[in-house]
């Protein structure tokens, strides 16, 4: 009898782990691994480093107390524009930032409650807005951007409330509008008076860092600009006072030092594109304006002029950009999730709770992803966001996936 209830138990507990084992086992396997189809462009082209040069005035400024800038970097001002209010103390300039906060978080509000096409909305759109402002906030903390916390958290914040909306999770923000709106008007009546402020001899955009080669570069260096010279530039020292400088006219330059036989693909006049490590402006439109060459004849600068300014531009004074050949654009997935179905290229999307083959017009390819064109919308073609199979066994048009 005793060796019978041993028996049972053992069995008892062979039951038991199995069963533990099948429950872990359900609650990790995945028939199959998915990613969603995403929109993307692909370049070829010439990587290239560059160096900026602008028409740039330290703006110098001996003035007590605590400065508040009325611009932000990259902004445009006129000619005797003010660019700084000047305060007592930093409190003041404290407060100016907390009232700036206010008035656009309240602008932000009451245009979501204006807002009454509700039901037109992409959700989906909207998710990749929260996630986006979410990753620049990240990226800016990271990379010790903390000039660039401030916006991306009010970002972030105005997103997350635009997709309450639209979900329905908050639909009255009434009340956050009334103390949103009593906060500004106390600290208006608190703020104090400048006791003076900056202005600009002359119109341009205004950034508010120096780093020296505001006096050793100018636009009347691109006739006599030499790779020798580009590749020796040292910055001069810059004013303890300098609060920031201007950068006047339209149009500045961007000179690349390069190999004689790669200057000869181009030539003065050229209208081309280049691309850039700027997240806020990936593409640039810029003109061929001087191809110098070296005195050895082995190697030549190339400048190109651009108008196109933005603050991140206006701060920007070497890096590296892409000179750009061809663009691919279309839905990018990984490279193991080409298939091939009667030698036709194609990929499994799922599809409720199936999975279904659709062919795939591949225009860019590499050893890690692909880029397929994005068709007209409709079923039987891959779409925006389609869920698209990466891994899994035995896959089949039509076979049911758990």
């Amino acid at each position: 009898m005793m060796r019978d209830n041993k028996v049972l138990k053992i069995i008892l507990c062979i039951i038991a782990i199995v069963f533990i084992v099948h429950q872990i086992y359900s609650s990790t396997y995945k028939p199959i691994t998915t990613v969603s189809a995403e929109y993307y462009t692909a370049v070829e082209g010439f990587p290239i480093n560059i160096t900026i040069i602008r028409e740039e005035k330290i703006i110098e400024s001996n003035t007590d107390g605590a400065l508040h800038f009325t611009i932000a970097d990259g902004e445009r001002v006129s000619k005797n524009g003010v660019i700084a209010n000047v305060y007592s103390d930093a409190s003041a300039s404290v407060i100016v930032n907390r009232i700036e906060q206010l008035e656009a978080r309240i602008s932000d509000i009451e245009e979501m409650q204006n807002y009454n096409d509700v039901e037109a909305t992409d959700i989906k759109l909207v998710n990749n807005k929260v996630n986006d402002s979410l990753d620049n906030l990240i990226r800016g903390i990271a990379t010790g951007n903390y000039s660039s916390v401030e916006v991306n958290s009010s970002e972030l914040l105005t997103n997350i409330s635009r997709r309450q909306m639209i979900t329905g999770e908050a639909t009255d923000f009434s009340a956050r509008l009334d103390e949103l709106k009593g906060e500004l008007d106390q600290l208006k009546a608190s703020l104090p008076q400048p006791i003076g402020s900056i202005r600009t001899d002359e119109s341009g955009y205004f950034v508010s860092t120096v780093d020296g080669y505001e006096t050793v570069l100018s636009c009347d260096d691109i006739e006599s600009l030499t790779p020798e010279r580009l590749e020796t530039l040292k910055k001069a020292e810059t004013p303890k006072n300098a609060i920031g400088k201007i950068v006047s006219g339209y149009t500045w330059y961007i000179a690349a030092s390069v190999e004689i036989g790669d200057s000869l693909k181009y030539k003065m006049g050229d209208k081309l594109t280049l691309q850039t490590t700027i997240r806020s402006t990936p593409y640039i439109d810029v003109k061929v304006e001087k191809i110098n060459t070296s005195k050895e004849k082995n190697k030549a600068i190339i400048i190109f002029s651009c108008d196109e300014m933005n603050s991140e531009l206006a701060s920007m004074r070497q890096g590296s950009m892409t000179i750009i050949n061809s663009t691919y654009s279309g839905l990018k997935l990984p490279a193991k999730a080409m298939r091939f179905k009667d030698e036709k290229a194609g990929v499994f999307v799922r599809s409720g709770m199936t999975i279904k083959f659709v062919e795939v017009n591949v225009i860019y390819k590499t050893d890690e992803y692909f880029i397929c064109e994005q068709q007209v919308s409709n079923d039987s073609v891959l779409r925006l966001y389609d869920d698209v199979v990466v891994k899994g066994k035995n896959l089949y048009d039509g076979k049911i996936i758990d």
